[in-house]
């Protein structure tokens, strides 16, 4: 298949255009400069299918300037639904932080949606486009709902690089974290890339979470990076819990791994070496 990868050069890209290739797809990426994606659509030729991961993904960034998460977030995927109807591609929208507080856990894909932050808002308003476009013109259409990413490469702004860079800093006796009691759900990011691509290779549309299946706490995530980099130390609460915080929030991944055949391969553990490692490199 020809895929096309917006955002190609970000977190997720760099782990999904090589495994698109590696699949024996021919995979092309569009990114930043290939012009600004919120304004018009790049000049690509024909794809089966668009994976959309371009757009702006920080919490923090959104509450000091939504309008910009709303123009990258919205505009954005909305350019690529218009490149999707005039050439017949299916449209893989990649979505997260739309669920708001869990009523029950674990999460599946019939969970209301509500929004904490301009981020999440800015996301539930692109699948909202995005299902429009699907019914009003034919646009194939999945959406995937990733929950807590990591692996190497991502943003030092995001909870797991935050704490190796604690871990592994001579200079920090301890690693503090703005407050220790939420749990969430982490999924490598190779794994990631796997759903990506059995989705995109598939006819399947709808709605597909991707998660762990399961809730890790912030000592444990801290402990096994303590284990894995040979130290010892010891986790503190700086006492500063966000406003509605969620303590606990997991991923439902039953439908994924019924229509699509995936599931989660590495480990927590596992995951959290290989990221450590790439960040000593």
């Amino acid at each position: 298949m020809r895929i096309l990868v917006t955002g190609a050069r970000g977190f997720v890209g760099s782990h999904l255009l090589p495994h698109l290739l590696s699949a024996g797809h021919e995979a092309a990426g569009l990114d930043i400069e290939h012009g600004d994606l919120a304004r018009s659509m790049p000049e690509a030729g024909p794809a089966d299918a668009v994976i959309h991961l371009a757009g702006r993904s920080s919490v923090m960034e959104s509450w000091q300037n939504p309008a910009a998460f709303y123009e990258a977030n919205v505009l954005g995927t909305v350019q690529v639904l218009e490149y999707c109807r005039r050439t017949g591609a299916r449209m893989i929208l990649v979505s997260s932080y739309v669920y708001g507080r869990p009523r029950y856990l674990p999460v599946d894909e019939d969970h209301a949606l509500e929004a904490f932050n301009p981020y999440g808002h800015s996301k539930i308003l692109a699948e909202e486009a995005a299902r429009y476009y699907a019914a009003a013109f034919g646009v194939p259409l999945a959406v995937v709902r990733p929950f807590n990413l990591y692996g190497p490469g991502q943003r030092e702004d995001f909870l797991i690089p935050t704490l190796i860079r604690q871990v592994l800093d001579p200079a920090r006796q301890r690693v503090e974290v703005m407050d220790t009691r939420p749990r969430r759900d982490f999924l490598y990011v190779a794994d990631f890339a796997d759903l990506l691509e059995r989705l995109a290779a598939s006819q399947r549309q709808g709605v597909y979470n991707a998660g762990s299946g399961a809730s890790t706490g912030i000592g444990e995530l801290v402990r096994l990076l303590c284990e894995l980099a040979g130290t010892d130390k010891p986790l503190a609460d700086a006492g500063r819990p966000r406003p509605d915080e969620v303590l606990d929030m997991y991923a439902s991944v039953e439908k994924a791994r019924r229509e699509l055949g995936w599931e989660p391969r590495t480990p927590l553990r596992e995951g959290l070496a290989l990221t450590l490692a790439a960040w000593k490199r």
